[in-house]
């Protein structure tokens, strides 16, 4: 029995708004500074696990800017399984086209991401390189997912 393929996704240490990223899945690799410009993409993420845990199938995007270009990463969740998918367009009124696809379990896709996020935020990183995401939303974050893992062992 092959392993299963899972997100790795690794944030760095943000130096003036921007956060050094690595986003890798099987074969694919993405290494990008993101910008906190014109939102801090970090929240923007929890908001949208936490979207996606509370059932909504196709939470918000999450804008990855390079001023001007941009890549998005956009969750979503298909029956029992997830799709992560990374689009890119040349400037954020553009149209975005698939740069990357991958689906998967809650195991494989949305704890990685998870995890990815919830160890950044164990950092002291604050103003001005990067703002702190509200306590509260990483707090809700965790519990929705005990919870989703609770129920995945059932």
């Amino acid at each position: 029995m092959s392993a299963i393929e899972k997100i790795s996704i690794h944030f760095g240490i943000p130096e003036h708004g921007w956060l050094p990223t690595v986003f890798k899945y099987g074969n694919f690799a993405l290494a990008l500074d993101i910008s906190d410009v014109p939102l801090n993409p970090m929240a923007q993420l929890c908001d949208s696990l936490i979207q996606l845990l509370k059932g909504i199938d196709k939470p918000q995007i999450i804008p990855w800017h390079l001023e001007p270009y941009c890549y998005y990463l956009q969750l979503n969740k298909m029956d029992t399984y997830y799709n992560a998918t990374i689009l890119e367009s040349e400037d954020f009124d553009s149209s975005k086209k698939v740069t990357f696809e991958a689906k998967g379990n809650f195991e494989s896709i949305v704890l990685p991401i998870y995890r990815g996020l919830k160890k950044f935020h164990s950092k002291e990183y604050g103003p001005p390189n990067w703002d702190k995401i509200d306590s509260k939303r990483i707090k809700e974050l965790k519990r929705l997912v005990e919870k989703a893992k609770a129920h995945n062992k059932r």
